[in-house]
């Protein structure tokens, strides 16, 4: 019975280590989040993209505009398949330069639908999956900048 409860408690004890090792991301290093404004665009798949990117960019407390994120996104669709590409550019205001530009390609495959409308409404939902895909991709990009410390002047 000794041998089991102490076994257990070092089993516990371990678990409540390995907790504390774990490191977080608190708002404080993040805070340059709140500081972003996201340009809309009219498409649908543009839509989609600020939706969820703004679903990220909320999470962190709201402060004065300071960076502004232009995006642009073009589609190429085949029958089988939709492409997507972003170009980005994550503007300071305050320093007067792009911090961040680059592009991220996308792509993804539906089967082949034999009907027209079917092979329509595939690619629309491979577009709104891509479009979702596009906005996690730039959330860890802009995370990982300003998690550089070196990137916020610390």
């Amino acid at each position: 019975m000794r041998i089991y409860l102490s076994s257990l408690i070092i089993a516990f004890s371990l678990i409540l280590a390995g907790c504390t090792s774990i490191e977080r991301l608190h708002s404080p290093e993040v805070t340059e989040l709140g500081q972003i404004s996201l340009k809309v665009a009219s498409s649908r798949s543009d839509q989609i993209f600020s939706q969820q990117l703004y679903r990220y960019l909320n999470r962190h407390q709201a402060q004065d505009i300071r960076y502004y994120l232009t995006t642009s996104i073009s589609k190429t669709k085949s029958d089988s398949s939709v492409s997507m590409t972003l170009k980005y550019n994550l503007y300071d205001q305050t320093k007067g330069k792009i911090l961040l530009a680059d592009t991220i390609n996308q792509s993804a495959t539906f089967g082949a639908v034999s009907s027209l409308y079917g092979q329509d409404k595939a690619a629309t939902f491979a577009s709104e999956r891509l479009a979702t895909q596009l906005a996690d991709k730039l959330y860890l990009k802009i995370l990982a900048y300003f998690n550089n410390k070196e990137n916020t002047g610390e």
